[in-house]
């Protein structure tokens, strides 16, 4: 369960409103709304108050949010910024990482910070180069020869911040433990490679989740549209209470099914929905299923 739902399910197990909370905790009601809409997380003074209020500890709190939550998060860190003055297609090379995180920012720099608590030479194994031409930026982020894959996959935390006036086509490729898209607008996001978690947040546009390897995919707050591209793969799909979806099977040999396997689609659907949905999650490829939890 992320932060936001978290949160929002104490509230209601204790019964008191978004004012009342505000008031415990000395902020406004606009903040919890906010915090429970997952458009945001509170800083350190206010997370250490929900915890006493509610008698839950920060590591229950933040199970789900285990990364880049500020800059006191992380012991190392290492910061590339880069100037844009027009849309491009964005291409993020990441290679392996623990998390990759993809938000939008109100500045003008594309910002990629690279963390860790435990690589000690981060700023020396972890390197990022940028490319850019008049239609495409390819972010590279590079290692050392010295930083082996097992260590990257457990330790190394990437967080590309893309100004919001220009976020248009994203391409991502590597191997993670969690991609997280949140907090963003965009046209396409299309992401190549092996990813254990999908988490997308307050987000909208057009997804397409390309991996031969098992998925689960959590959504709070999306719009748009989501493609899972899979072959002899199987996702496992969490929606958020409130989140109005549409399934679409339009694979071949492809089927979705319910938390005890149920079949839910059996048959292939060329059809959009005929009432208006805030996302439709559309499954394609070849012997692929999807369970809904």
């Amino acid at each position: 369960m992320i932060f936001a739902e978290k949160l929002k399910t104490l509230r209601k197990e204790k019964n008191i409103s978004q004012e009342q909370l505000a008031e415990k905790i000395h902020v406004s009601r606009q903040a919890i709304t906010k915090w429970e809409s997952g458009n945001g997380i509170p800083d350190i003074e206010n997370l250490i108050a929900i915890s006493a209020l509610f008698n839950e500890s920060l590591d229950s709190l933040l199970s789900e949010e285990k990364s880049l939550i500020s800059k006191h998060e992380f012991l190392y860190e290492s910061r590339t910024e880069y100037d844009l003055d027009s849309p491009k297609r964005i291409d993020l090379k990441i290679g392996t990482a623990h998390e990759v995180i993809i938000e939008k920012t109100n500045d003008e720099k594309i910002q990629v910070l690279a963390a860790s608590n435990k690589l000690t030479f981060l700023a020396q194994q972890v390197k990022v180069k940028i490319d850019e031409n008049k239609r495409i930026m390819d972010v590279i982020v590079k290692h050392s020869s010295d930083l082996s894959e097992i260590a990257a996959l457990e330790n190394l935390f990437i967080l590309v911040r893309i100004p919001v006036k220009f976020v248009a086509d994203i391409e991502v490729s590597g191997e993670f433990e969690n991609l997280k898209v949140r907090d963003i607008i965009y046209d396409d996001i299309e992401f190549d490679g092996k990813a254990k978690n999908v988490f997308v947040t307050n987000a909208g546009g057009h997804l397409e989740l390309n991996t031969n390897s098992n998925l689960k995919v959590e959504v709070n707050a999306a719009h748009g549209k989501i493609d899972l591209n899979h072959f002899h793969a199987v996702s496992k799909l969490k929606f958020a209470e409130g989140q109005n979806y549409y399934l679409k099977n339009a694979g071949r040999f492809t089927r979705f099914v319910d938390a005890n396997g149920k079949l839910l689609a059996g048959k292939r659907e060329k059809d959009d929905p005929a009432e208006p949905v805030d996302l439709i999650v559309e499954l394609n490829g070849w012997k692929a299923e999807a369970q809904i939890l």
